[in-house]
Formats: structure tokens, sequence, C-alpha cells
């Protein structure tokens, strides 16, 4: 008879063993990896807590500072997450339009400095609906007109998609004319001139796209000893011939 021969290899005690010590090791990082984990959601947490908000301190306009100090008397949670600069700037520019911006820094360990600084209108206009919204320095129309308010601004009475070409024109105003800025009272938009309404009846009428240039023109025109010290209504819609006349009382005032 021939002799019988096993189908199974010998395993070495010693590959086992090495196997089984590998296991460990796996499984003792895994176990230590989570700890650690745990340890420092734990800490974190702690953390977040021992850190929330309890006092702050606002600088800025007063009706600024009061809605702010309202808005976080409000939350409901002021931990450490809730209360990064980052996302109560944001959350603020959002809700609040007349915030131009706003400087937020953390003073350990549970304090704010809120500096909160107010956007300023330079016009107003008034829009397709015939309501009033304010106009900031940048051009952008950020809010309606609040019932009981009565800023002392001119009006663009201007389409939405002249807007932009109506706060233009106010600049160069402020540019060539800085001392009549103060008695310019209305912004309109003819169908190819713009029509620049001062008091006592001073009215302006200026070609679209020549604004710089007519601006200059009158600005020079205005400071001759024979145009100075009257009131006039001034049609300059014609390059090679103006139209200059008295103003009368009586006009837009």
């Amino acid at each position: 008879m021939s002799s019988s021969r096993s189908n199974h290899r010998r395993v070495d005690p010693e590959l086992m063993k090495a196997r089984r010590m590998r296991l460990i090791s796996r499984i003792g990082k895994m176990f230590l990896f989570a700890g650690l984990t745990t340890a420092t959601l734990a800490t974190g947490w702690w953390l977040n807590g021992q850190m929330s908000v309890t006092s702050w301190k606002i600088e800025g306009e007063m009706e600024l500072k009061r809605a702010i100090a309202e808005q976080l008397e409000a939350m409901e949670n002021r931990d450490f997450l809730h209360t990064r600069p980052d996302l109560l700037r944001a959350t603020w520019m959002q809700q609040q339009p007349d915030l131009a911006a706003v400087e937020i820094t953390r003073v350990l360990p549970d304090a704010l400095h809120i500096r909160a600084i107010k956007r300023v209108p330079v016009a107003l206009w008034q829009d397709e609906k015939g309501e009033l919204q304010l106009i900031d320095e940048k051009g952008s129309a950020y809010r309606a007109l609040r019932r009981g308010e009565s800023p002392d601004l001119p009006l663009l009475r201007v389409a939405r998609d002249e807007l932009n070409g109506a706060h233009k024109l106010l600049g160069l105003l402020a540019k060539h004319e800085s001392s009549t800025l103060t008695s310019l009272s209305e912004i309109r938009a003819g169908s190819t001139f713009w029509q620049i309404y001062f008091s006592k009846g001073v009215t302006w009428k200026l070609p679209f796209g020549e604004e710089r240039g007519s601006l200059a023109q009158l600005s020079t025109l205005l400071q001759q000893p024979r145009w100075r010290n009257r009131n006039w209504q001034i049609d300059a819609r014609l390059q090679t011939r103006w139209y200059i006349r008295p103003a009368r009382y009586g006009g837009v005032i």
C-alpha cells in the first residue's frame, strides 16, 4: 500500500502569532483613534459652550447699535460656533440694509467688539411703482423710504436702466459744480437728454453722452462776470448753440 499524505499544510506557529499581533495592533489603533476623537469632540463641545458670548460693545449710529443689540439678545444660542464674526457679519449685512460695513472682533473668552458703519444716502430714486428708494454713494438702491423719513436729498426721477447714468451725473456735478449741489432738487431723463432742476427756477438740459464736456464748459461759463451772479435756465442740448435765459421763480424749489 502506498503511504497516505495529508492534504493540509502545517501552519507555522510563529507566523500565526505574528498575524495575531498585527490584528491586535490594528484594533488597538482603532480604539485609540476613536478615544482621541471622542476626547477632542468633548473638549471642543465644552470650549464651544465656555466661549459663549455674554457681553458686547457696539460702536456706530444709535439706530444701528440698537438693531444689532436686539439681534444679539434675540439669539437662542450665542455659543462660539453661532457667534463667529464671519457668520454674524453675513447675517447682519443681509438683514440690515442701512449697514454699509461691520467690523467684529472677538474678545476672549466671552465678549464681542463691534463697529457698525452706516450707509450714507446721496439721493432718492422714484422707481417705476412711484416708491421712493434711498441711493447710496455707489449708486445702489438699498431700501424704500420709511414713513416719517424726509431726507433733504435730490430726487432721481428716472427709469431703472437710467439710474446708473443719473448717479454718474451726480458725481460729475459734485466735481464741476459742487457749490450747486445744495440747491439741486431733481434730475429727470428725457428721450435724449438730462433735465436738471435746482432751486429758484434754475434748470439745465444736457445731452446724453456729453455730460462731462458739457458740465466742464458750463462751469467755465458760470464763473465769468457776466453770468456769475444770476440764475439761469440753460439748454445745452445743441453743441453748436446754447440757449440761456433768466430763470423764473416758481419752478422746482
